[in-house]
């Protein structure tokens, strides 16, 4: 075995000396660190869903899955893996087709089973932080079914960390897995939540900085969305251009705190015509970010 494991090495390096990259299956670990760890340590929580579909307002959640990890918020370094969860629920519908295609649940695998909320409730027992790559999407649907998840301070591993300063192009999680060397069976949600922990555990290849170090440092940066209360018509292109969104009732933006000031002096001279206009401005915290419930906002005359 082991001339077969050396000469593998040997084929391996003189391939990886040509160019070509080489990905490894993925560990499932029960520590990223043999060191001792420091006193405080935060509990965190990857978690992933599947459902039926894109719509929380009519799609029910299928399957949650979740991974409990420790790390220090200083470094970003895990830890000990605290455990697991996952089980499935019927969703009292027919699972679309579609649906199925991309995560390969069945109606038949979800008959008659329901998500234990007691057991969700003692597995987030003191976790501080839940983390999810499209935080948007999970938490909508995760706080309706369980209301627990509310009181809870999120972060998105998707739209919080700098992919591409970091120089990554890509912030697909099956595309980083392969970008830091490793390949996993997505598209189920515990194994979609150890694909993630493992990426948040990896260093970027140009600053070396620990991939849960960025995400955490997104989550102190005070944040306001902005809303351009009676903005025209005529000036979508102009505010989509600018990374504003329609969100059903008006075009919005969210931005740093301090990106504010020269924020307000630009709708005034590119989309008011330099005439006085309205702003609501909502706080958000890692509380209500990704949430469908609102900060504390105010509307303010500029």
């Amino acid at each position: 075995m082991t001339n077969i494991q050396d000469e593998a090495s040997a084929l391996i390096n003189k391939l990886t000396q040509l160019g070509y990259r080489f990905t490894e299956p993925i560990k499932t670990r029960e520590a990223f660190s043999d060191e001792v760890p420091p006193e405080k340590l935060i509990k965190a929580i990857v978690l992933d869903t599947e459902t039926t579909g894109l719509d929380p307002l009519t799609d029910k959640i299928i399957e949650l899955g979740m991974v409990a990890f420790e790390f220090c918020p200083k470094t970003g370094q895990a830890y000990k893996v605290l455990g697991t969860f996952n089980e499935l629920e019927d969703p009292q519908l027919p699972i679309p087709a579609d649906s199925t295609k991309v995560h390969g649940i069945t109606d038949e695998m979800v008959a008659g089973k329901r998500i234990n909320d007691d057991a969700v409730s003692a597995f987030i027992e003191k976790a501080r932080l839940i983390i999810a790559h499209n935080a948007k999407f999970d938490r909508q649907f995760v706080e309706a079914r369980f209301p627990i998840f509310q009181n809870l301070s999120w972060a998105c591993s998707n739209e919080q960390i700098p992919w591409n300063a970091e120089g990554i192009s890509s912030s697909k999680l099956e595309f980083l897995a392969y970008r830091f060397g490793f390949h996993y069976e997505g598209h189920r949600a515990t194994n979609d939540c150890f694909a993630l922990l493992e990426v948040l555990q990896k260093e970027f290849p140009d600053s070396k900085a620990l991939v849960m170090k960025r995400l955490i440092e997104s989550l102190i940066r005070k944040e306001v969305r902005i809303s351009a209360l009676n903005a025209h018509f005529d000036m979508k292109d102009v505010l989509k251009k600018r990374r504003y969104f329609w969100d059903g009732k008006v075009w919005a933006r969210t931005l740093a705190l301090d990106e504010l000031e020269s924020e307000v002096e630009w709708l005034r001279s590119a989309v008011y015509n330099n005439r006085s206009f309205k702003l609501e401005q909502e706080e958000l915290s890692a509380k209500n970010r990704f949430s469908t419930r609102k900060g504390i906002s105010e509307v303010l005359c500029y």
